[in-house]
């Protein structure tokens, strides 16, 4: 493999064979390596591979051939029992409430029983 092409190189620029950047950009898909070590091994230049992978189609983010699949972690589990702990709990108090409204209602009903007057303010007077 040649790693440069004589075709044109100056002193401040090298001009790289095709086969060695596909080398390169493959090395660095492989997984095995992350940019800054593919270019210190090959003494490219900062920034060298990112170019060569946009050349090529590859998005420089999510460039690795090998993906891991995502594991479902443990504290999912735990967020979903703490959640349904909650909920049950929320129930409970929602419960409560709506007899404590309902006990309030009818202390109120007996009280303007027994001693005959409006407690509840009608809807349309001001």
């Amino acid at each position: 493999m040649e790693r440069y092409s004589r075709i044109r190189s100056s002193k401040w620029q090298s001009i790289y064979s095709e086969e060695f950047k596909r080398f390169v950009c493959n090395e660095y898909l492989a997984g095995s390596m992350t940019k800054k070590e593919v270019e210190l091994k090959h003494n490219l230049g900062n920034g060298r591979l990112t170019y060569w992978l946009r050349e090529r189609g590859y998005d420089n983010i999510k460039s690795r051939i090998v993906s891991l699949p995502v594991m479902r972690s443990v504290k999912n589990n735990s967020k979903e029992i703490d959640s349904q702990k909650s909920i049950t709990e929320l129930e409970k108090e929602l419960q409560e409430a709506k007899l404590l409204a309902e006990t309030y209602r009818k202390m109120i009903e007996i009280a303007e029983k027994e001693f005959k007057i409006n407690i509840v303010k009608k809807s349309n007077t001001k």
